[in-house]
Order: C-alpha cells, then structure tokens, then sequence
C-alpha cells in the first residue's frame, strides 16, 4: 500500500471523527430528554475526568500495541459511547455516555498524530510531517464545520438524526483507519508493568528534560485557552446584543477559518523556530484578551475570536512536531497523550474560574483573567523550553 494512500485515509479519519453533528445543539437535545444545563455541565466535568484517568494508559497501549488497532479500538468505543446517549432516558445514562466518550477520545490523541509520523519516519520523509499534520488538522475543522451546519437541520426533523449521523461518521473513520497499514517500527516492551513504564515516561516528559518540559507547558496553555476563549464566545456576543440564531454560523465560519490555517499552516514553517513562532501566538491572544476585556463590539469581537481558532489551528502542529523531533517512537505516543492530558489538567480548574469571574462580575473581568494566566505559565514554558538539553536538535 503507497504511503499517500495510508496519509488520505488518515485525513479521511480525522474528518470523520470530527464530524459533531450534535455538537450545535448539544444543549437542546439535553433537553430534550428531560435534563438541564447543569446536567450537562456534570457530564462534561464527567467526560474531562475520564480522559485524564485515560489519556496516559491509552497512549502507553498505542506504544506497546498497533497505532492502527488502537484507534480502530477508539472508534468502537466511541460508537458505543454515542449510542448510549443516543438510548439515553436519564442523568446517569447520559452521563455513563460522555465518560465512554471520554475514553474513546483518549485512544484517539496522540496516537493519530503518532501513526502519520511514523509511517513518514519509515520512508524518510519526516520533514513533510508538519505540512501533512496540518493538512490532517485542517480537514478535520471542514468536517466539524459541515457537521455543524447539518447538525441543526437534522435536530428540526428529529431529536435522534443528528446522533445517528454520528455513529455513520463514526463508522466511516472506523473503515478509514481499518485499512491503514501498520508502519514496521521498534515496539516497546514492558519492563516492568504498564504503570511502572507510564510513571517513567511521564518522568521523562516532566523532569529532567526541560525543553520537553518546555514544550509540553506551552502547548498545555496554548491548547486550554484557545478552548476556553471558544466557550468564552456566547457570552461575550450575549453581552454585546448578538441575536443566538447568529452563534451557529459564526461557529461554522471560525471552523472553516481553522481549517484553512491548517491546512496552510506548513506555508509557515520557515517563519521561525517552533518556539518563537508559539512566542509569537501566544502573545497575540494575550493582545485579543485584553482588547476584548475592555471593549464590547461584535465585529471585533468576531475577528479577535478567530485569533484563537488559528492559534489552535497553527499551534497544534507546532508543538506536535516539536515533541516528534525530541522523542523515539518507543514513548512517542505517551509523551504526546501526555500533553494532551495536561491540557486537561489546566483546563478543569481554569474553567472554574473563569465561569466564577464571570458570575461575580462579567465576561470582559474572565477574559482580563485568562490574558494574565497565558502570561505567567506561558512565558515560564518558554524559558524551559530554551534550556536544551540536545544541542544538536534545533527547537
């Protein structure tokens, strides 16, 4: 099988994974089962608590096992966990279903990014992975943008259809993956038990080796704050009088605009070193938070939003490249599943606060926050970052 093959069904994987057509009315289908708001704010705390408790273990299993097995694994999981809410009648099984979700989620990060480099490395072609990788990344924005445009029209027919479009997408990525061939690549072995070799991964990642360290703090803050400035959307534009019917198109129009930064982001790869270039984006939401603290505009607002889609749509890739230059296939997907579980660490908490300040005061005080935080943990990472412990390997 040639390796273009093996990378257009990878992409082909990643839309269909992406495509969420529940996701625009997400919250009407909550209540359309009878359950509330904060009913689905419980599922979600749910679902972030799984995919810490699974992010590192489903990792260590894509190292130890096949990419390809682990994330068809991933996808049946994840048709399991959609078919559940699909069923759903209450709470709990609604809540049973995100944390399925969650575990599904966690087979996938990491381990999809893991297979595209190496099957490049097996061909010696691992300079072309951040194009590929954003390419990946930026189709898979397209599939999350068109879902969320069918999404809606599903839910006005009937409650389910969006659902089950999800378990057909779902199924489809399942194929897509089935058929990928297994890149030939040194397999760890167990040393001593799936813990004991996880601990020393994570040790490797977070001690000892600063500029992974590094790495890891800035995609950790880079990849929370783009999350919570998408959450941080709706009551921004509430306060600024944007009728709601209007959320839903300015969500598939920033997903459109990340995947096109994705798919382009490789334009940019001599445009610096990984780390200035994340200086520099890291900087720029810093700038968009506190212009959009202080002024409440709904154009503004729109075009300072989007600063955070690109910078998820860039950044990603970045700091994924940056890892898979620093680290062996023998650990590469647990150090990868461990920034992503990072990311949620940093997420759970900071969301609390946020959500506070903005109850006490509002959403200009939460995003004044957030600029402040990105600020401190972010600049702290780039230090590490410039502390190399490979001098040979450029950053």
């Amino acid at each position: 099988m040639s390796l273009n093959r093996n990378i257009r069904l990878i992409s082909a994987h990643g839309m269909f994974t992406h495509m969420l057509f529940l996701l625009p009315i997400i919250l009407p289908y909550y209540q359309s089962i009878g359950l509330t708001f904060r009913d689905f704010l419980i599922g979600e705390a749910v679902f972030s608590a799984v995919v810490i408790l699974s992010e590192v273990p489903s990792g260590w299993i894509s190292d130890v096992w096949k990419r390809r097995t682990t994330l068809v694994l991933g996808a049946f999981i994840a048709l399991a966990g959609y078919a559940t809410l699909m069923f759903a009648e209450g709470f709990w099984t609604a809540t049973l279903a995100q944390g399925i979700i969650g575990v599904a989620v966690a087979l996938n990060s990491g381990t999809n990014t893991a297979l595209l480099y190496d099957l490049l490395h097996e061909e010696g072609r691992e300079e072309d992975y951040r194009r590929l990788d954003g390419h990946r990344h930026g189709i898979s924005f397209y599939g999350t943008a068109l879902s969320c445009l069918a999404g809606a029209f599903l839910f006005q027919i009937h409650p389910k259809l969006p659902l089950m479009f999800d378990l057909l997408a779902i199924l489809t990525a399942m194929i897509c993956i089935a058929m990928v061939r297994e890149p030939v690549r040194f397999q760890k072995s167990v040393e001593k038990h799936m813990f004991h070799d996880m601990w020393v991964t994570m040790k490797y990642a977070l001690s000892g080796h600063p500029e992974i360290t590094g790495i890891i703090i800035v995609s950790t803050v880079l990849m929370s704050t783009t999350k919570l400035m998408f959450w941080s959307q709706q009551a921004y534009y509430s306060e600024a009088g944007l009728n709601v019917l209007w959320f839903g198109v300015i969500l598939t129009g920033s997903y459109i605009l990340g995947g096109l930064a994705g798919q382009l982001s490789h334009k940019t790869e001599n445009w610096g070193s990984n780390r200035s270039a994340l200086g520099v984006t890291l900087g720029t939401l810093i700038v968009a938070c506190t212009v959009l603290a202080n002024v409440t505009s709904i154009w503004l607002g729109m075009i300072l939003f989007f600063t955070g889609t690109l910078a998820y749509a860039v950044g990603q890739p970045r700091t994924n490249n940056a890892i898979n230059k620093r680290v062996g296939p023998e650990r590469r997907a647990t150090i990868l599943s461990t920034a992503n579980l990072m990311i949620h660490f940093l997420f759970i908490p900071s969301s609390v606060v946020l959500g506070y300040i903005a109850d006490k005061g509002n959403i200009g005080d939460a995003l004044l926050y957030l600029a402040a935080q990105m600020l401190i943990l972010g600049s702290a990472g780039l230090w590490l970052w410039g502390r190399k412990t490979t001098p040979q390997v450029q950053p």
